[in-house]
């Protein structure tokens, strides 16, 4: 699966909200986990990182969801 591809699905599973309590700072915690396991370099880690938590969240606008798109492209 693509990187890209398991941000959303953490974002997916944010909405359906299997638990009673916590379920963006679950699904955001994998995705940030993720992102902590390509090593990047330390600004881009942090970069990412925040996007992948607002996209999990859904508080990412088009704009910063096109950016992390390219930029997970841009690993492949």
């Amino acid at each position: 699966m693509l990187l890209a591809e398991a941000i959303d699905l953490c974002r997916q599973c944010h909405r359906i909200g299997p638990f009673c309590f916590y379920n963006g700072n679950t699904f955001a915690a994998i995705a940030r986990n993720l992102i902590q396991k390509l090593n990047l370099p330390l600004d881009q880690a942090f970069v990412a990182r925040s996007l992948a938590g607002h996209i999990v969240a859904g508080t990412a606008s088009e704009l910063e969801i096109a950016q992390f798109q390219e930029f997970c492209h841009a690993l492949e």
